[in-house]
């Protein structure tokens, strides 16, 4: 699948450190059970069924073929199988006789853009199913702590889900806090008027901002969704994890809110300061036009080619002229400074 980048910030001043990576080998699967971490390439007649036994499956399929080859016993529908591997394929639930498939997109950072990657899960009774066709940070990290899988399907596979969203939605709310601290630097900026503020980064801002909206929203959707139907299949333990996971993401949007009423908020301030210094500008302007106006008829009025005009045969005319011009000009400026035009 390919990352949709969604919009270019300049979240920090300083380069951020990038984070460890999991070192895996792509296309080996995992079968994670209370007794033992299996890893293949290949499975002869598919991932076998666990019964009533716990079970973490988690796939790294190279196609749509190889998908369902693994999954043969699980009798996936076709259209789940298109939907993992379709680039634009949008967040949801569908619920099949034999199990219940989820879509969630995680937000993720990448040096300076944002990016979305999606989250498939097919859940049965006991066995959870993840399908990745690209690295999954959240996952690997999980997968790479052994202790912390069997103590998850200890509980119940619908941990194992609940930890995956837990850390994604956290990430999420990570990513809005950083966003707003963009905001706040060019928040001064805005008040200033600098001049080398770009007042493109902040609209950038509000548009990752709703676009990350969006996607919570319909997160939140889906746990509603999950409240009403599934979660009666899950242990009682596990409903006050699931609400805590809706309650982050209820925040998520409140935060961006609060965030997006703040950018309108400055963005009208940054546009009535800048009305106001072009209306001064056109003020001194105006004032300057009108002084200039009297002197600039004067001097034409003397500029005109006629022999006999006033004060041309007089030895002081230029001087009286220029101071004429000069206490025209005074008095025009004390009447502009009497009237708080200046």
């Amino acid at each position: 699948m390919r990352y949709k980048v969604l919009s270019w910030l300049r979240l920090s001043r300083k380069n951020a450190m990038p984070e460890p990576e999991v070192t895996h080998d792509w296309y080996e699967h995992h079968i994670i059970t209370l007794t033992k971490h299996e890893k293949f390439r290949t499975k002869d007649g598919g991932v076998p069924l666990f019964g009533r036994k716990p079970a973490w499956v988690h796939l790294y399929p190279r196609n749509e073929r190889d998908l369902i080859e693994l999954l043969q016993k699980y009798d996936i529908h076709p259209l789940t199988v298109e939907d993992i591997f379709n680039s634009s394929n949008r967040i949801k639930r569908e619920k099949f006789p034999h199990y219940t498939y989820l879509c969630f997109r995680g937000v993720h950072l990448a040096g300076s853009y944002i990016t979305t990657k999606d989250f498939n899960f097919i859940i049965t009774k006991n066995t959870i199913i993840t399908v990745s066709e690209s690295e999954r940070t959240t996952i690997d990290k999980l997968l790479a702590d052994r202790t912390l899988c069997r103590e998850l399907l200890r509980k119940g596979p619908e941990f194992i889900l609940h930890r995956i969203l837990d850390i994604e939605t956290d990430h999420t709310l990570h990513i809005v806090h950083e966003i707003d601290l963009a905001f706040e630097r060019c928040e001064g900026a805005l008040m200033a008027h600098s001049a080398s503020l770009d007042i493109s980064m902040v609209f950038e801002l509000k548009s990752s901002l709703a676009t990350i909206k969006k996607l919570i929203l319909t997160h939140k959707e889906i746990f509603d969704e999950m409240h009403a139907h599934d979660i009666r299949h899950f242990s009682a333990e596990s409903e006050a994890f699931f609400r805590d996971v809706r309650d982050h993401a209820i925040k998520i949007i409140d935060t961006i809110d609060g965030i997006v009423q703040a950018i309108a908020s400055a963005i009208e301030a940054y546009n009535t300061i800048s009305t106001k210094r072009t209306n001064d500008i056109i003020r001194i302007l105006t004032i300057m036009t009108a002084i200039m106006l009297p002197l600039t008829l004067v001097t034409g009025y003397f500029g005109m080619n006629f022999k006999h005009l006033p004060m041309t045969e007089d030895q002081n005319g230029y001087l009286k002229t220029i101071i004429g011009m000069a206490i025209l000009a005074g008095v025009m400026m004390v009447f502009f400074l009497k009237k708080r035009w200046l």
